[in-house]
């Protein structure tokens, strides 16, 4: 269920709205950044709903303007990150999943109509990790791309981006500084706790990914780069598909008739929030879905 925001409303989200109207309308609307909704956020929002036939126009934010918002928002990050100043009609904004094509502002407007506004950075972050996706030869399946969706949207806590384990792992041996001696005869002192979109946690593990994802000991003298969103892609796309994590894959569990979000939280962590996760998969599957172009399958 989308927030509503209407006039009286503080705190993040308010000042989200107002930053995004901010940048976005033209002109630049007369309105401050302070997450109170008075009367100029208020007069914005009446003017984007009359803009957008949202109907009524009563500067209420609703899901039907969230929607609105989340289309210009992803229409303008794609605009923006592709380098491009071409019109959208001419660029489009498709993407491909599995040989077919679906939008990404469709996407980003169902996104944020169903779980609210997304600030710059975690809005940046789901278009980057969509982009990754839709270039991933291995993923074939909207319903692995929704599962891989909802496992970020969990364990990186709706940010989007590839996080640090919270506490860097103290009361646990793998947050233990190891030293180690990297293959350009450098002493490294590290500590493996989890890092990136999926929280990749004890030495051995970073080893293991290093040695498959480039054939070298990178990942082990320098476990930061798990944090670099290309890097935390390719072990998660690896080690979900794999079962590298915990033996458990996606094709496990997604495939064929067979769909099983719940128990796919095995490829994880067990069972731990297991059904939330799950019915975050069903809704982004919802969406990838909605806004493919051909067959919804």
């Amino acid at each position: 269920m989308a927030l509503i925001l209407k006039r009286g409303s503080k705190g993040r989200q308010v000042k989200t709205l107002q930053h995004w109207f901010s940048r976005l309308q033209r002109p630049p609307p007369a309105l401050d950044t302070s997450g109170t909704f008075g009367p100029q956020t208020e007069a914005t929002v009446k003017q984007f709903q009359a803009a957008h036939r949202i109907t009524p126009a009563n500067g209420v934010v609703g899901a039907s303007t969230w929607a609105a918002l989340g289309n210009v928002v992803g229409t303008y990050i794609w605009l923006k990150e592709s380098g491009t100043t071409e019109s959208l009609a001419r660029l489009g904004t498709d993407l491909v999943l599995g040989g077919l094509t679906f939008r990404h502002d469709q996407f980003m407007s169902d996104y944020m109509g169903t779980y609210g506004i997304l600030d710059d950075s975690a809005a940046h972050g789901l278009s980057m990790l969509l982009r990754f996706i839709d270039r991933d030869p291995q993923i074939s399946d909207v319903r692995w791309a929704a599962y891989m969706l909802a496992t970020v949207k969990h364990e990186c806590a709706d940010t989007w981006q590839p996080i640090e384990e919270y506490g860097q792992g103290a009361g646990y041996a793998y947050g233990n500084p190891v030293n180690v001696m990297g293959s350009d005869g450098q002493t490294y002192s590290n500590v493996y706790y989890g890092r990136g979109y999926v929280q990749l946690t004890w030495k051995k593990n970073y080893k293991t990914m290093s040695d498959i994802l480039y054939g070298d000991d990178r990942l082990v003298l320098h476990p930061e780069l798990v944090l670099e969103p290309d890097v935390a892609y390719k072990i998660m796309s690896y080690g979900m598909r794999n079962g590298s994590f915990t033996s458990r894959s996606l094709g496990d569990y997604i495939k064929d008739r067979n769909c099983n979000y719940v128990n796919a939280r095995r490829i994880i962590n067990g069972t731990d929030e297991a059904t939330r996760i799950a019915i975050y998969a069903k809704e982004l599957e919802r969406m990838l879905k909605a806004s493919r172009y051909g067959p919804s399958k």
